[in-house]
Parts: structure tokens; C-alpha cells; sequence
């Protein structure tokens, strides 16, 4: 069958806790989706298993042929060698490091299949259907469980000579600051993501500062979660607002300065956190940018919320499964 006929993509987003599969039609709409938990202690082949599940349900759920797909894309999180797809290291999920994962995938579902990390790819989404279109360069920060970053620079997601380039979370901001999950000391990650932030939070809740908060989760970390933040803000926990806006400060911070470094038309902000609190954070990160970047250089870089959300992904990658094997009309 001529490759141009195939009509559908396939996207997949790789997390710690849950892997997402999309089929996306040519125009790039969800035709249907499914989430199931990764289970990383299960191992490689479950892992695997379950990718290759989502994609039957996804065909069958749509009434479609698995010879109309042109390709599939992934996003995983971790480190992973641009030239052959091989995992470096993926501290969530710590069977996958030195597996080839775009070609383990394609044995398994029978189309080609590429791979890249997640918040590039994420980032790819919003540049091709999202907050960024439009935009010739742009740097993407999410603020998750973690903090990770994605450069788009003259159009092109750069991936830097070994794949890594835009690891925003890794800036260091204080050499005596918190432990982070990288091993190195004062990371952004370390003060600005969820666990930073819930572990902060659930201080507040044992000193009595965040009754709401107390209310809904008590102090269990596990429980603190961007929704729960969000709703005890909403409901008056001062405390917690203003921890929110010191963290979304440090995070602008750290934009003046790729702002000097990149000097981009635009920043997206995403992940969990920015998706229950848009408004406070990208405002509270906004205006530090602006008082600590040089006027001329900040004055015009915008600054906005990603759009997809939880589609991001699956979206950015299914895009890069089209131009890697729709152009070039690689043999499937």
C-alpha cells in the first residue's frame, strides 16, 4: 500500500506511573486514546505488553486496520541517544536503560516507530498544535513531579549533540540547596517540583498554616497533589498561595536567564502544576522574568500556558512518527 494513503499515526506517552496511547487521524484528532499504569516493577516485557495492548485496543475501539497506520511515535522520559534510539537512563522507569525502545516497540506492534523524551516531545506538540505555533524559538518548562525543559530553535526541536539539550530542571540555583533525584545538590528541580513543593507543603499542615489543605490530605506527601494545592488555595490557605508563588519566582528566575542565554520569542510553561494554577503561575513566573532579565532583551518574549495538556504528547509525537517516516516513505 502507497504510504500516503495510510489515513492514521499512532502517539504514546511513556510516564513513571501511566502510559498513554492515541490514534490520530490525518488531520491529527484524537480518534481514541487509552491510559493504563506502567508498573515499572513488572519489568521490561509486561511493559512492553501493555504498550502493545493499548495499540490494539485503540484500532479495535476505532474500527481501524493496523495497515492504514502509516507509523507510531513515543515519548519516554530519561535520556536517550538521538541517533539510536537507545535509552541512556530513565530514573523512573531504571529497566529500560541501555534498551533500544523505539525498535523493542516496532517488533511488537508491527510499524516503525519513533522515539524521543518526553518534554521534547511534549514541547514538539505545542510548537505543532498548540501555545507555540507559530513561534520560530521557543523554550518549554513543565513542571511536574519533576521539572523538565525542550528548546524549539529556527523551528527545529533541538535535541543538542547527545540528545539531552534543555534540561532546565538541572540549572543549579543553590550549591548548598536540597538533595535532587539527579544526586547533585540546589538543582531547580529540587525547590520547584511537585515533590519540593508537596514536601514544603505538608510542612505548612504541621504547623497549622494550611487548614484547608490539612482537611484534604493531611500531611502525607503522596496526597499533596497539584489539584489538592490548587483547591486549598482556592479555599483561603494564604500559606500555601504564597509557597506556590515563590516557587512559580524561582522558576522566572531561571527564565531570565535562558532569555539571555536563547533569546526565544516565547515560553511555555506546562506540566501539573501549571495546568491546576495557570493564572498564578505563569504570571508569578512572568513578572520575575521580567524584573530580573535585561528590559530590551525580556520586553518582547511572551509568556504563556501550554494548551494540549495531557495531550502534548501523544500529539508532538505521532507529528514526529509523520515527518520521520511519511516523508522520507520508509518502507513499514
Amino acid at each position: 500500500m502507497n504510504h500516503s494513503k495510510r489515513k492514521y499515526t499512532i502517539g504514546i506517552d511513556i510516564g513513571g506511573t501511566k502510559i498513554l496511547v492515541a490514534l490520530l487521524n490525518n488531520d491529527f484528532k484524537i480518534v481514541s486514546e487509552i491510559k493504563n499504569k506502567t508498573k515499572p516493577e513488572k519489568g521490561l516485557d509486561f511493559f512492553l505488553k501493555t504498550i502493545a495492548e493499548g495499540v490494539a485496543y485503540v484500532l479495535r475501539d476505532a474500527h481501524i486496520s493496523l495497515k492504514d497506520v502509516l507509523a507510531a511515535g513515543a515519548g519516554c522520559p530519561g535520556f536517550i541517544n538521538p541517533q539510536s534510539g537507545v535509552i541512556a537512563t530513565s530514573p523512573n522507569i531504571p529497566f529500560l536503560k541501555g534498551v533500544p525502545l523505539g525498535r523493542r516497540i516496532a517488533e511488537r506492534i508491527g510499524r516503525p516507530v519513533t522515539i524521543a523524551n518526553d518534554v521534547q516531545t511534549g514541547l514538539y506538540g505545542e510548537h505543532q498544535f498548540g501555545a507555540a505555533k507559530g513561534y520560530r524559538d521557543v523554550v518549554g518548562i513543565f513542571m511536574g513531579t519533576g521539572v523538565g525543559g525542550a528548546l524549539i530553535l529556527d523551528n527545529r526541536l533541538y535535541r543538542g549533540a547527545f540528545g539531552s539539550a534543555g534540561e532546565i530542571g538541572h540549572m543549579q540555583v543553590d550549591p548548598f540547596g536540597p538533595l535532587c533525584g539527579c544526586g547533585h545538590r540546589g538543582c531547580l528541580e529540587a525547590f520547584t517540583g511537585r515533590l519540593a513543593i508537596s514536601a514544603e507543603a505538608a510542612v505548612a499542615v504541621a504547623r497549622q498554616k494550611a487548614p484547608h489543605l490539612a482537611q484534604e490530605t493531611g500531611s502525607d506527601i503522596r496526597q499533596i497533589k497539584s489539584g489538592a494545592l490548587a483547591r486549598a488555595i482556592k479555599a483561603g490557605d494564604r500559606s500555601i498561595e504564597e509557597l506556590l508563588r515563590q516557587k512559580a519566582r524561582l522558576i522566572g528566575s531561571a527564565m531570565a536567564s535562558l532569555v539571555h542565554i536563547i533569546n526565544p520569542e516565547i515560553i511555555i510553561l506546562g506540566g501539573g502544576v501549571v495546568e491546576a494554577l495557570p493564572g498564578l503561575i505563569v504570571r508569578e513566573a512572568e513578572h520575575a522574568m521580567r524584573e530580573q532579565a535585561i528590559p530590551a532583551i525580556a520586553r518582547p518574549v511572551k509568556v504563556l500556558a501550554s494548551r494540549l495538556k495531557d495531550d502534548s504528547i501523544v500529539m508532538g509525537a505521532a507529528k514526529r512518527a509523520l515527518d520521520e517516516f511519511g516523508e522520507k516513505g520508509k518502507s513499514a
